[in-house]
């Protein structure tokens, strides 16, 4: 039999614009963690440059919406392709239950935090790298849960379980934070600081950081 030498393995349809997608991700997600602790003017300002014309801010913003949603486009066919497509009016629900938040004060904005919990823009910043604390976007602003300033719980507990949460994104882990668990006898994770119950509260949060 003559040899017949194998085709070469053609690249899945789209592999090298994906490609291409993950490796300025990794790019971006690096910057963009800088970027936000940038103030609205020096964003304006850098827009401006990039641009070698005035930017408005809510031109800015558009486009980081549009990007967004592209982000979200991608994220959900990965979701999809597992079983966990989220679907828009459950995000839709997501966001209005932080405004909610926001309006009660549940969620409380950086520049409010930084001034309640008496330290300064470098300090709160250095407390997000390291995970202590966390922050959640609504309508373009950064906000702070609440119960970082609760004097009812011990701050360095809630902050090592802010901790146990690693790199998840801040939408996740207040949904950890505020959902009641089983393993903690139906009791949200906040509920089981105030009681005491520290050790198991981390250990929850280790298991959902790696689910």
């Amino acid at each position: 039999m003559p040899f017949v030498a194998a085709r070469p393995r053609q690249p899945a349809a789209g592999a090298a614009p994906a490609q291409r997608f993950w490796e300025v991700a990794k790019q971006f997600a690096s910057v963009a963690k800088a970027a936000a602790n940038a103030t609205p003017a020096a964003l304006v300002e850098a827009g401006t440059r990039s641009r070698a014309r005035q930017a408005k801010a809510s031109e800015l913003a558009a486009e980081l919406a549009t990007l967004s949603d592209k982000i979200n486009e991608i994220r959900n066919r990965l979701a999809a392709r597992d079983g966990k497509l989220v679907s828009a009016r459950e995000r839709d629900a997501a966001v209005a239950a932080m405004k909610r938040m926001v309006d009660e004060q549940e969620l409380v904005a950086s520049a409010d935090f930084v001034q309640r919990r008496h330290i300064t823009r470098q300090a709160l910043s250095k407390a997000l790298k390291a995970h202590r604390v966390f922050s959640v976007e609504v309508e373009g602003r950064r906000y702070l849960p609440h119960f970082f300033l609760d004097s009812r719980l011990e701050r360095r507990q809630v902050e090592a379980v802010s901790q146990a949460l690693g790199e998840l994104p801040g939408a996740s882990k207040l949904q950890f934070f505020t959902t009641r668990k089983g393993s903690l006898a139906g009791k949200t994770p906040l509920e089981a600081l105030a009681d005491g119950q520290y050790s198991r509260v981390r250990v929850a949060a280790q298991g959902f950081a790696e689910r």
